[in-house]
């Protein structure tokens, strides 16, 4: 318990640090009040992390072709989440249909400085992974053939706090700067499928896992799920003493962002002071939204899944070294001969100096010859 009371104390320090710093950077700041031309700004740096700002709801959401699609899902990414700022409740619903193993998974919770909501769908035909890292199934997201019409209203102790929906494979949405627990966030989800044969066999697993006919009903081939409290086995990292620790991180942060944003109340406001203030917060921010770091962390995964994994081999032998041309005699009076370009440093023993240092290396006797090369007006110059 120390050591959480020193993170706690550390995590403090650096938010005051934050907060005094944008005490001491603020300045005159006007939003841009074209909203249309700030929005198209925003998405813009919004693209590479694959999302994008909905004004009219007030949230965040990721776009049909984010580079997440190519990152497929397993369940080490709910395991590593926490990681990353990301404590939620887990649901995935697995069946097999058509040929394939199916994953249609639901999300909600907190993520880093904002409260959100996930339905992803994910399917494979591949057998499972086995590797000393990871045992396990891995599923690719679907096609644009497999997509299907998904919806949600997350409410937040009972009132509305996000609505989407759209033909998609992975439907999200975002409010920033919201903190939420997850037992506070009830989610009503709706999946409609292609056929009464595939949604069946998603009901079949949805009573496996233990859900009644109060949670989930059906609508020809609609399943409307009131997703409260999770019925799969959570990841450790997302419950106990350590989700504790990042979830009051998550807090301090929300506190940090709606306390230092408090003159502007619209979200795109806040950002372009953000942005305008302390780009490097700026940018965080971008990353956490769904972090690739997460991902990034996994490439050893998707590199053994997509057969790109590297073959170690021998090191390889270093170079043999070049031999060096012995170094011509010098005449201790005269100009030095040139050294060889390889390895000049073997010249050092010879004794060469340019032209009117040449009696410096020789003994302290006079040489014959050497007065007038020697002489450059430093007195005793052909003495050592």
């Amino acid at each position: 318990m120390t050591l959480l009371f020193i993170i706690l104390g550390i995590v403090a320090a650096a938010i005051l640090i934050f907060a005094v710093v944008f005490i001491l950077r603020k300045v005159k700041f006007k939003p841009t009040q074209d909203k249309a031309k700030q929005l198209e700004k925003l998405n813009a740096d919004l693209e590479p992390v694959g999302f994008a700002y909905e004004p009219k709801g007030d949230y965040f959401y990721s776009l049909m072709d984010a580079w997440q699609r190519k990152a497929g899902y397993c369940r080490l990414y709910d395991e590593a989440s926490p990681t990353f700022n990301m404590i939620m409740d887990c649901e995935p619903i697995t069946f097999s249909y058509g040929g394939k193993r199916w994953l249609i998974e639901l999300w909600k919770g907190q993520y880093g400085i904002t409260t959100g909501a996930e339905i992803g769908i994910y399917n494979t035909t591949r057998p499972d992974v086995q590797s000393t890292k990871f045992t396990g199934t891995f599923y690719e997201a679907v096609t644009d053939a497999e997509r299907m019409p998904l919806s949600f209203v997350l409410r937040k102790n009972r009132k509305v706090l996000l609505k989407r929906s759209a033909l998609h494979w992975w439907i999200t949405a975002f409010k920033l700067g919201e903190f939420s627990e997850t037992d506070t966030l009830i989610m009503d989800a709706k999946i409609t499928f292609p056929n009464s044969e595939m949604c069946r066999a998603f009901t079949d697993a949805l009573i496996a896992v233990g859900y009644t006919r109060r949670e989930f009903s059906v609508r020809r081939t609609t399943v409307s799920i009131h997703y409260t409290t999770p019925h799969t086995k959570q990841p450790a990292a997302q419950e106990g003493v350590s989700a504790a620790v990042v979830q009051q991180t998550n807090k301090n942060n929300c506190n940090l962002f709606n306390f230092v944003t408090r003159d502007y109340p619209q979200t795109m406001d806040k950002l372009e002071y953000i942005k305008a203030m302390l780009p490097q917060l700026y940018h965080f921010f971008l990353h956490s939204l769904y972090s690739k770091a997460l991902f990034d962390a996994f490439g050893w995964l998707l590199d053994l899944i997509h057969g790109k994994y590297p073959t170690p081999g021998p090191d390889p032998e270093p170079p043999a070294p070049t031999p060096c041309p012995p170094c011509r005699p010098c005449n201790p009076c005269g100009p030095c001969p040139p050294c060889p370009p390889c390895c000049p440093q073997h010249c050092i023993p010879c004794g060469c100096r340019p032209i009117q240092r040449c009696c410096r290396s020789v003994p302290t006797r006079m040489q014959p010859g050497c007065t007038d090369p020697c002489d450059n007006g430093e007195g005793s110059s052909c003495r050592r």
